[in-house]
């Protein structure tokens, strides 16, 4: 009986570990390459402040190229956001030290999702695995959705699983269809990734018994009127419609790009040779665990890694975290495949082959653990030039003043102001095109950028009369723009 909690509790011990090392390694700022989270956090201000949700300063603009996306972004993580922020305010460290919690709670219905198939030692291996990759080591120090759509994802995979596992999807059809689906709505909510679930479950009824079910009903009852509520009240799911492309050089060139991000699982500092080498290697006992389980019969996993593999292809780019909540079920295809493969060679070669295959695995987490951090100059929101900047800009604009900057949502969340990015590509005309028809009424320049050097200061300056330096430090200047 002992020894049958024994790694489960060794699990246990490396995700508390784990999270005081996360949490200890967290950098004061974020990174200013992506802004998604700048975004959640000003809808959460609006659900806090009672204010409409998409009601945002962020101003989209089709040409702009310095930022690309929607104006309005999933409910679900703001929700999560709003009593911790109502409580502590605009507190970026307790919003990454929740991310970083969400991430490490992740790797346990991961290591229950293992050990279906797989031994506990199979199961402990995999988190390991996982939890020092450059999957969490580029997400922990992050504020985003990824981190609890990984969490709620994973459990309600598991619910699907222990659904048709139990056969409660035929004995007991309505009340577990309603179940699962509020909780496929829940993951929804959170990411639109989550619909993959749903029709992943669907899937499963229709291959499995050939008709539309009262568990497929009531699935779909059940998670229509939060889809429905969060369209009408919050978020509108067609802000997505642009970023779809179903070209066949793009979709086969994000396919290729999505194949290659599964390497990331191998990423360490110190050499690509064993990223790669380890990818190609553990392709195979990938696809002959994916073939064998097909062949028995395809699952809910097999349903629903396909339809995100898909909708990632169509998106209009791929990115490594779109593996994330499928990342443990690959895993556990490669250790299912080397399996059979061990099961294959003599007895006496079994056990140094696993051995070796657990210390290969293992290089790259130890690489990643001793040598891998954030990069602490991540730091446009709390660098000195952007704070005085923004005290600037908050002192002496007008509150519905439009201004103009590379990173529109991030400088919207700081100072209250619209704002917008700008088309950084093409001649002056261009710009001055671009200008004339948004009419700001600010443009910060960022001298440090060259991108704001080669487009916007040369408009700048073949226009002295109509644009007036008002404020400007060692990195930013503020330019007031007179209408024409």
């Amino acid at each position: 009986m002992k020894t049958r909690f024994l790694i489960p509790s060794i699990a246990a011990v490396f995700l508390i570990v784990l999270y005081g090392f996360f949490s200890a390694e967290l950098t004061p700022g974020v990174s200013s390459d992506g802004t998604d989270w700048a975004m959640y956090l000003m809808h959460t201000r609006n659900i806090v402040s009672r204010l409409p949700y998409t009601q945002t300063p962020y101003v989209f603009q089709p040409e702009s190229t310095t930022e690309v996306g929607a104006n309005s972004y999933p409910s679900g993580y703001p929700l999560i956001l709003t009593p911790v922020y109502a409580a502590a305010g605009l507190n970026l460290r307790i919003f990454k030290l929740m991310n970083a919690g969400f991430l490490v709670l992740s790797l346990w219905p991961a290591f229950l999702y293992s050990r279906r198939t797989l031994s506990a030692g199979y199961s402990l291996l995999l988190i390991v695995v996982f939890g020092l990759s450059r999957f969490f080591f580029t997400a922990f120090d992050a504020i985003g959705s990824d981190a609890p759509y990984e969490l709620v994802s994973l459990l309600v995979l598991l619910l699907l699983l222990r659904i048709f596992d139990k056969r409660l999807n035929e004995t007991r059809p309505l009340i577990w269809g309603l179940a699962a689906g509020l909780a496929i709505a829940v993951a929804y909510l959170i990411r639109p990734f989550g619909l993959a679930l749903l029709l992943a479950a669907l899937a499963v009824e229709v291959w499995q018994k050939r008709r539309v079910t009262l568990f497929m009903g009531a699935l779909v009852i059940a998670f229509l009127p939060p889809l429905l509520l969060n369209n009408l009240l919050l978020h509108h799911d067609s802000s997505y419609a642009s970023q779809f492309t179903f070209g066949i050089k793009q979709v086969a060139g994000h396919a290729a790009a999505l194949a290659g991000f599964f390497s990331y699982v191998f990423a360490n500092p110190l050499s690509h040779v064993v990223r790669y080498a380890l990818w190609a290697l553990t392709a195979i006992p990938v696809v002959l665990a994916f073939r064998k389980r097909v062949r028995g019969g395809p699952g809910l996993s097999e349903f629903y890694v396909s339809i995100v593999l898909a909708v990632s292809c169509v998106y209009w780019s791929p990115n490594p975290r779109y593996l994330m909540p499928i990342m443990p079920i690959f895993l556990v295809y490669m250790f299912e495949g080397f399996r059979s493969l061990a099961e294959r060679v003599p007895a006496r070669f079994a056990l140094p082959m696993k051995v070796a295959f657990a210390a290969v695995l293992l290089f790259a987490p130890t690489a990643n653990a001793v040598l891998a951090r954030p990069d602490p100059k991540d730091t446009l929101v709390t660098a000195p030039d952007y704070e005085a900047l923004c005290a600037a800009v908050r002192a002496q604009t007008d509150a519905k003043s439009l201004v103009i900057f590379w990173n529109p949502r991030v400088f919207a969340l700081s100072t209250g102001r619209f704002a917008s990015g700008w088309p950084a590509e093409g001649p002056p005309q261009e710009m001055i095109r671009y200008l004339r028809r948004v009419g700001p009424n600010y443009i910060v320049v960022d001298r440090k950028r060259p991108e704001d050097r080669q487009f916007l200061l040369p408009v700048i300056a073949a226009t002295p009369t109509r644009m007036t330096t008002v404020y400007q430090n060692g990195q930013f200047s503020l330019v007031r723009v007179v209408p024409e």
